[in-house]
């Protein structure tokens, strides 16, 4: 059986918009996951090449602070090793400026400035287009900034005001008591003694009188120290007061009798 050219033509047409298909169905091999066509535009390309391990690295690249160790920093570099991705930088850091090198030059980010943000996160950083106007892949990278000291305010702490009542303290009392022994003297003693002299006093009666205290019995010139020594000489004294009156009258009553 032959086939006439008009099939021909037929399965040939078929075939090739079958390969279209397929050909507009798979990717580019030469695809990645972000292919710029110009630089970026948060980044400032600088021609050249400089390293962290470069004694003062930051201060040749433009950068104030020093390099930042890696190890501290969270990242990811993509698969293609050509895309840096920055997701945390340690809280005590400022980063001043990110650096990432590929080809004959590098790119200089500078958090902050070209609408690049101020905080991590940082994506897609990559190093300039080489002369065929793709991104090579990263040679390195490294972060400058400046370190300060995280201070952190210490929690105020309110004291209650004390409600405590204060407790009342009693002073004891240090007087000393007097203790009075019966039969002793504390103070002017007053004696009692019975005067029968004189017209106003009944007889068989006695007045009370009251004599200074008595002075020291060394003292023999005083009358009252002999208060209670020689009391029975007043009482003599008064006797013969009364007889020496008794004897006045009896001679005025016989002188009037005769």
């Amino acid at each position: 059986m032959s086939v006439g050219p008009r099939f021909r033509l037929r399965a040939l047409a078929t075939s090739a918009i079958a390969l279209g298909v397929l050909a507009a169905s798979v990717p580019a091999a030469t695809a990645t996951e972000h292919e710029p066509d110009e630089e970026d535009p948060r980044a400032e390309v600088v021609e050249g090449n400089v390293d962290e391990g470069m004694p003062g690295a930051c201060e040749k690249a433009g950068l104030d602070g020093e390099p930042i160790d890696k190890s501290d920093v969270e990242f990811e570099i993509g698969e293609s090793e050509r895309f840096l991705t920055i997701t945390e930088v340690p809280a005590d850091v400022e980063v001043t400026g990110i650096i990432v090198k590929g080809g004959p030059r590098y790119n200089r980010y500078e958090p902050g400035q070209r609408d690049m943000r101020s905080e991590p996160v940082w994506e897609d950083l990559h190093s300039p287009l080489n002369n065929g106007g793709n991104i090579p892949q990263i040679s390195h990278w490294f972060l400058c900034g400046t370190t300060t000291p995280v201070t952190t305010t210490p929690p105020v702490t309110t004291t209650p005001p004390d409600t405590t009542t204060p407790p009342v303290t009693t002073t004891p009392d240090t007087t000393t008591p007097v203790t009075t022994t019966p039969g002793s003297t504390t103070g002017p003693e007053t004696t009692s003694t019975t005067d029968s002299r004189g017209p106003s006093s009944a007889p068989g009666t006695s007045t009370t009188t009251s004599q200074d205290a008595v002075a020291p019995a060394g003292d023999t010139d005083d009358l009252a120290s002999t208060g209670f020594g020689q009391a029975w000489l007043l009482g003599v004294g008064a006797l013969l007061l009364a007889g020496g009156g008794a004897l006045v009258m009896l001679a005025r009553k016989r002188r009037t009798d005769g």
